[in-house]
């Protein structure tokens, strides 16, 4: 009879703190908000600029906000930007004329001059954040370049990607970065040197964990080999909350519940806290390969 080898391969580096006070910043109802004393991190490339709203200026009797771009080298563009029943309207200092840079009322399809609702309940993942209910945007420029924009209600743009992958994430700002000083952490690995151990060690430990506990289980073999993966919610208090199996492989639906049962069982962690040791819910992603022989 086929034995089943079933193992981790690897937990991918992503522990968002998804319930943490920078994922959840919100400035408004609106997908691009405009208020002075707005601020946020974008990265872009190999670098990254801080956006922010400094002052109101009035065009013709209209009121724009201005949104710096500073990154942070000496460089700074400066846009125009006003709201107008919730269409985002961009002046072009030189041409003296005004674009749409962001429609009113999204609902999928919809296009303008240079761009097209491709979802109203997209999602993205940082390794900060995992954003839902995101307007996704396609923009098309006159190069003929694409890019797909994704924009979280009361925070504005959050990540965008192009056909290179992804171009820019929103960051967290030196203050909040360095809140989040507590990794999520398996019981015994607490006294690691410094986080990136303790991360390591935590890794190593759900491993062991899981191998351990598997080879007392007597399971189907799928049919063929595969990678099994699974989004899992740790609570705030370190305890497994939810079990997502991302996908299936051929006649492996007896290994994928079983595999599910035993991330459900992992014990209590100690969870991710912040500076002022305030817990907040982690979320990773497990990869494990399932190997017939």
């Amino acid at each position: 009879m086929k034995k089943t080898t079933i193992f981790i391969l690897a937990i991918l580096p992503i522990f968002g703190f998804a319930q943490s006070d920078f994922c959840e910043k919100n400035f408004g109802e609106s997908y691009f908000p405009l208020e002075i004393g707005f601020e946020k991190n974008i990265t872009w490339g190999n670098t990254f600029y801080i956006e922010k709203i400094t002052k109101k200026i009035n065009i013709d009797g209209n009121e724009y906000y201005k949104y710096e771009q500073d990154f942070q080298n000496g460089t700074v563009y400066d846009l125009l930007l006003r709201n107008q029943n919730d269409t985002i309207y961009m002046f072009n200092e030189k041409l003296k004329k005004e674009t749409i840079l962001l429609i009113a009322k999204p609902e999928k399809g919809i296009k303008w001059t240079s761009g097209k609702i491709d979802d109203i309940n997209g999602s993205f993942e940082t390794p900060y954040c995992n954003y839902e209910n995101l307007l996704v945007v396609e923009n098309k420029y006159s190069t003929g370049e694409k890019e797909i924009r994704y924009y979280k209600k009361g925070l504005g743009l959050v990540a965008i990607t192009n056909r290179n992958g992804i171009k820019g994430i929103c960051l967290p700002n030196k203050e909040e970065a360095q809140s989040l000083v507590q990794p999520l952490t398996f019981v015994g690995c607490e006294n690691e040197i410094d986080t990136s151990k303790i991360t390591e060690c935590t890794k190593k430990s759900i491993h062991a964990y899981v191998i351990k506990t598997l080879k007392s289980k007597n399971i189907k073999p799928p049919k063929e080999d595969g990678i099994l993966e699974f989004k899992v919610s740790i609570s705030k208090v370190g305890e497994v909350s939810k079990v997502e199996p991302l996908n299936s492989i051929a006649g492996g639906n007896q290994a994928r519940k079983a595999i599910k049962k035993i991330i459900e069982s992992l014990p209590k962690f100690i969870p991710t806290k912040t500076a002022e040791k305030k817990a907040v819910g982690t979320n990773i992603k497990l990869s494990i390969p399932v190997r017939t022989k």
